[in-house]
């Protein structure tokens, strides 16, 4: 069965202030066709405000999707027909004709609706509306399925009767709110009549259930393909079990959820017959996008091909003595979750002989993104000091002899990480000639942007031992490795 909660419905308000959700199939507004149009009417705990306000009626008519037809679209149910689900203002004890009517007067105005294809049904409360407005006005509907009814109209029964107008009943036999006797007298007044309509109203009573039997009508009976099986003003009745054959059992399998780029999925379904074999199986696409399907005579269907989005399949089987039974299974493809990293580049790996260097990082955001963080730490070695941790380029100072291992961090717009390493090995071929870890911070030879100063280096510095036993002024060198160290990060 469906439960995905992915499918939407609106709140609505009719033009003199009657609340009502509107479900639209997919598709709809990229066509002009016509649609067939089921009205359901809701119970007595799901009436609402009696405010004229809009807003507050459009906040009111959520309490619709508590049950039935609504709910099932409200956690992701979709359907071949327009859903209206109008809500009753709570100072109505029942559900006048004339109010439904103006819903549905009101929809055939603002929707493509085929008006040979308008269905009435509803629960409860929902179901006694049924009865009322469909004697009131049996011309205006191709079929009708009240569900546990709270009240009937035995009087106007005929008026059902005369206008052939195709009706199945629902009940529970332990329903210790309405009794099903109600439902009995109701469909038994119809078929009394003379003439005898054509299909005789049927009634289905569920042994051992009270009076919440909605989902098992809605869900495990095949009563919605049963009402689009009318056009008004033709007789189409869908076929029935006979007294001596009962109707197969049939399950679609679980509802699925695949994520791309997943996008093919093998759905079992089972069946059997009670007192027969199972004859036939077919399966059939009845909502959602493009997908191609194999195997939809047996029974395991293959879909393949599927976009992001809702898809609903439907599993109709047939006994050997022609009986017909569906279920419906539900397959959501969602988007892929893969986010493409971007690329961290802490550079080339280098040797050095002195106390201090430039790293010089980039990152590449991927395709759409923007690189909004960096972060350098080290991840190794001997002490040492760093400057700019949080731009592309890293200066470190304050290095020992020894093997350094840095790392950069990027994170672009969306969050998404990535980080590269850098080995700097800072030889002994000199001796510490620049003593920066003996000085206050505030004498560092590097000027207030972090760039080595010059003028300060050559002002400190000493005489140092060579690999060879000689001692030699470093000032040369050292302000010659200052002036590339000024010259690369003024570059960079």
């Amino acid at each position: 069965m469906v439960t995905q909660a992915n499918a939407q419905q609106t709140a609505k308000v009719t033009s003199n202030g009657i609340g009502y959700l509107e479900y639209l199939p997919q598709g709809y507004n990229n066509n002009t066709n016509k649609y067939p149009v089921v009205i359901s009417l809701h119970g007595i705990k799901e009436r609402g405000t009696t405010s004229t306000d809009p807003a507050a009626i459009k906040e009111s008519v959520l309490r619709v999707a508590n049950v039935g037809l609504p709910k099932y679209v409200k956690y992701g149910q979709q359907y071949p027909f327009i859903l209206i689900s109008p809500q009753l203002k709570s100072s109505y004890g029942t559900w006048p004709a004339d109010y439904v009517m103006q819903v549905v007067n009101h929809v055939k105005k603002t929707l493509r609706i085929d008006e040979s294809r308008i269905y009435l049904t509803g629960l409860s409360l929902g179901g006694y509306g049924v009865w009322k407005t469909a004697v009131a006005y049996p011309t205006v509907f191709a079929a009708i399925a009240p569900v546990c009814s709270g009240g009937n109209a035995v009087s106007q029964a005929c008026n059902i009767a005369a206008e052939d107008l195709p009706t199945w009943a629902f009940h529970g036999d332990k329903d210790g709110t309405v009794s099903y006797q109600v439902s009995v007298k109701m469909v038994n007044a119809v078929n009394a009549c003379t003439p005898k309509p054509n299909p005789l109203a049927k009634l289905t009573i569920y042994p051992g259930m009270g009076h919440s039997i909605w989902d098992k009508a809605y869900k495990e009976s095949n009563v919605l393909n049963w009402l689009q099986s009318y056009r008004k003003g033709t007789v189409t009745p869908s076929p029935e079990p006979t007294p001596d054959n009962q109707l197969p059992v049939v399950s679609a399998g679980a509802d699925k959820t695949l994520t791309l780029p997943t996008n093919s999925v093998a759905i079992q379904g089972t069946a059997s017959d009670p007192d027969g074999t199972i004859a036939t199986y077919a399966w059939s696409k009845v909502a959602g996008g493009s997908a191609s399907l194999s195997g939809t005579t047996s029974s395991k269907l293959n879909v393949s091909s599927l976009a992001s989005g809702s898809y609903t399949f439907r599993l109709t089987v047939k006994d050997n003595k022609g009986a017909s039974k569906s279920d419906d299974v539900a397959v959501v493809v969602k988007s892929s979750t893969t986010t493409t990293a971007p690329v961290a580049n802490a550079g080339a790996d280098k040797s050095i002989s002195t106390r201090s260097t430039y790293l010089y990082g980039s990152a590449t955001a991927a395709t759409g993104r923007t690189i909004r963080y960096y972060k350098w730490t080290k991840v190794s070695g001997p002490g040492n000091s760093m400057n700019y941790v949080s731009t592309p380029k890293l200066y470190a100072y304050n290095m020992n002899p020894g093997t350094y291992v840095f790392k950069l961090t990027v994170t672009d717009d969306k969050g998404v990480t990535a980080s590269d390493q850098v080995t700097v090995k800072v030889t002994t071929s000199t001796a510490q000639i620049i003593r920066e870890d003996l000085k206050p911070a505030n004498q560092l030879l590097t000027d207030p942007h972090g760039a080595p100063n010059i003028r300060r280096a050559t002002a400190s510095l000493e005489t140092f031992e060579l690999p060879n036993g000689r001692s030699a002024s470093a000032q040369g060198a050292v302000v010659s490795e200052m002036i590339q160290e000024r010259r690369r990060f003024n570059a960079g």
